[in-house]
């Protein structure tokens, strides 16, 4: 499959932790990404600063 959506899931297979960086998702790659075990997933959240993306990178630096 040639799509965005595929190139998202190799992607997310491949990677530390997901993020969204769009309030307006698939909802099928939402869905689908937020029940991956075993990586944080960090949600779009438009009036966040970079905190939470700090502590994600301590935390996977652990």
């Amino acid at each position: 499959d040639t799509t965005n959506s595929s190139l998202f899931r190799v992607g997310a297979t491949y990677s530390d932790a997901i993020s969204f960086g769009a309030a307006k998702i698939d909802k099928k790659l939402t869905e689908e990404f937020s029940k991956v075990k075993g990586k944080k997933v960090l949600k779009y959240d438009e009036g966040s600063d970079l905190t939470d993306y700090l502590q994600l990178y301590t935390d996977l630096a652990k």
